[in-house]
């Protein structure tokens, strides 16, 4: 078990889609890149209204919806959608909640960070963490961030997915 809330950075890349797509691991992601990569596209950024669920079923639990908020402290990000089967493993919704507001700090904050410069740099982001479960215990995941922009070139939502790449070991008593 974790002692406390952990995430760990295994690495990150925010660059255009060719250029991420070889580090990611999960096929559903992949899917993901290249779906928004093609609802962009001549523009720099596709819109929410580009974004069809039915072409990502696979990942629809996984998923997180936020709205970009000015405030005056800088941009807030607000959940519209947080994915269901993350709920079940990280153990908390925050469905309409802000980022900030996120149980673990230190996870807002390095999360703030990484929305902050997709949406600044109006690139997908890349990312492979170490974090805890519900349960307290350490486990893999993988994220993309995905800026979406209603004009097509200021960031006004996010898409972003993320998939827990390696379960949790569970230690199980010896048959004797």
């Amino acid at each position: 078990f974790v002692d406390e809330p952990l995430t760990e950075v295994h690495g990150a890349l925010c660059a255009p889609p060719a250029q991420v797509m070889p580090h990611i691991g999960d096929a559903r992601l992949k899917q993901l890149l290249q779906a928004w990569d093609g609802w962009r596209g001549a523009r720099t950024l596709p819109s929410r209204a580009d974004f069809r669920p039915e072409e990502l079923r696979s990942l629809l639990g996984h998923l997180f919806m936020l709205d970009i908020v000015a405030a005056e402290t800088g941009l807030r990000f607000r959940y519209r959608l947080f994915g269901s089967a993350v709920t079940v493993y990280r153990g908390f919704d925050l469905t309409g909640r802000f980022l900030d507001q996120h149980p673990d700090p230190h996870f807002a904050a390095r999360a703030h960070q990484a929305y902050l410069q997709a949406v600044q740099a109006r690139q997908p982001l890349w990312a492979n963490v170490r974090g805890a479960t519900a349960t307290g215990m350490s486990a893999n995941f993988e994220g993309l961030i995905l800026p979406l922009a209603q004009d097509g070139e200021t960031a006004d939502m996010v898409l972003s997915a993320q998939i827990m790449t390696q379960a949790p070991m569970v230690e199980t008593p010896l048959a004797g």
